[in-house]
């Protein structure tokens, strides 16, 4: 992994460190639209906020990226096919949530090691912000399974790689940004007939990972019939951990990728205590609907802003776009679900 000089907007936030935590103030974007998503969701009308034309010295698709908010600006860890379709890690700075002034070096490259191949690809950065540092999970993709793999980061300039944390087959994988009983969290999906489940395992160490349990099958709605993932790192609120992820459901012209939102119990994550049985939001608009991948919208980060989140998602395998909500209004949409829970 690399390091390299990044590029800074003139706008200002604010951010203090408290007891080895980051506090920061939250980023005012300008109001979203709201037509085409309903009364939870607004996408930005500025959408795609990352397409592949932006991206220094040309790329194929941009898509399925981590976000967190650090010091006085938020960070996003792009996950890019260039216009060679090779992999790579950059990292964007943006001032105001939308725009982002990206940094052409690469950051990751995949292992160097069978059966791990360049063209296969490393992808699915997630962020979790953690005491003082960051922690950044991604896929390394191979022809005998992906595995989840490990980096930490103080300032989004140096990467220290921790190795592998998962064996094959997994494909996504979030981590608690605290520490539950003593033991540090995560979801994770693994790939079993070409569906998928989510899971919780728990770490003493974030290497040494065991204690599953099944959190959220699939299919318990045709809209994630297919499979399911995580998506955003959990949100605590104080009715629950708040958490986004994926969805699909398999039609005559393929898989269709939603949003979809739960709540799990804040000592016990293992336990969901609410969920929506509707869709968050899915694919309606073309740069949702069109692209490598078509129809898909793919949460990968959930950053609170005030009362409301800042909700980044990939589209189509293709590009980054931004959407808005009210975390009260996400946490009670689960918890009524599930008091009518058929």
């Amino acid at each position: 992994m690399t390091s390299g000089a990044l590029n800074h907007h003139p706008r200002r936030v604010v951010e203090r460190v408290d007891s080895g935590r980051i506090l920061h103030q939250p980023v005012r974007l300008p109001a979203a639209d709201p037509a085409a998503t309903g009364p939870l969701v607004r996408r930005h009308p500025g959408n795609p906020i990352v397409s592949a034309a932006m991206i220094p010295g040309g790329a194929s698709c941009v898509f399925n990226s981590g976000v967190a908010r650090y010091g006085d600006h938020l960070v996003m860890l792009l996950n890019v096919w260039d216009a060679q379709w090779r992999p790579r890690f950059l990292v964007a700075r943006s001032r105001d949530g939308r725009r982002f002034d990206i940094d052409p070096a690469n950051r990751f490259t995949p292992p160097d090691e069978y059966p791990y191949v360049p063209h296969e690809g490393i992808f699915d950065t997630r962020i979790t912000p953690f005491e003082d540092h960051y922690l950044i999970t991604y896929n390394v993709a191979s022809r005998l399974g992906g595995r989840i793999r490990l980096a930490r980061t103080h300032d989004f300039d140096r990467f220290e790689d921790l190795g592998f944390i998962t064996g094959p087959d997994h494909r996504n994988c979030v981590i608690f940004p605290e520490k539950i009983d003593g033991q540090f969290v995560r979801l994770e999906r693994p790939n079993v007939d070409a569906g998928g489940d989510i899971y919780l395992s728990r770490s003493p160490d974030l290497i040494h990972w065991g204690q599953t349990d099944l959190v959220l099958e699939h299919n318990r709605r045709y809209w994630e019939s297919a499979k399911i993932g995580p998506g955003a790192p959990p949100i605590r609120t104080d009715r629950g951990w708040l958490c986004l992820y994926h969805g699909a459901r398999l039609g005559m012209n393929g898989y269709s990728y939603q949003a979809g939102a739960m709540l799990l119990d804040l000592e016990n994550p293992a336990q969901t205590v609410g969920k929506m049985n509707r869709c968050l939001f899915e694919p309606t608009e073309d740069y949702e609907r069109v692209g490598v991948t078509p129809n898909v919208v793919f949460p990968t980060a959930a950053v609170p802003d005030g009362e409301r989140l800042l909700i980044y998602y990939g589209a189509a395998d293709t590009c980054m776009a931004l959407a808005v909500a009210s975390t009260a209004d996400l946490v009670e949409a689960c918890l009524a679900d599930a008091a009518h829970a058929e």
